[in-house]
């Protein structure tokens, strides 16, 4: 019984260890930027927004609607998640 329980508590710690290690970061972004430049690719649907804040720049995925709506340049507040716009408001 004894050996079972050590052999159930090195496959919980192996196991948290490998959960701890794959474990994929998400990178949230929160704040105000200034949408620098739209980009699409001619090839896929997928859009791209240039955004700045200070000397930091980033390039996150816009939906199709967005990229739309927004013009170059304009600033709001950017709320994004794994490099992909959830929201950009501007105060219009």
């Amino acid at each position: 019984m004894g050996y079972f329980a050590v052999i159930l508590m090195i496959g919980l710690l192996v196991y948290s260890i490998f959960c701890h290690l794959f474990k994929k970061t998400t990178q949230e972004l929160h704040g105000y930027y200034l949408l620098v430049d739209k980009k699409k690719e001619d090839d896929s649907v997928k859009c791209y927004g240039v955004f700045q804040q200070g000397q930091k720049q980033i390039t996150c995925e816009l939906s199709f609607s967005l990229y739309l709506h927004l013009q170059v340049p304009q600033r709001g507040y950017l709320h994004a998640k794994n490099n992909k716009v959830k929201s950009f408001q501007t105060k219009e």
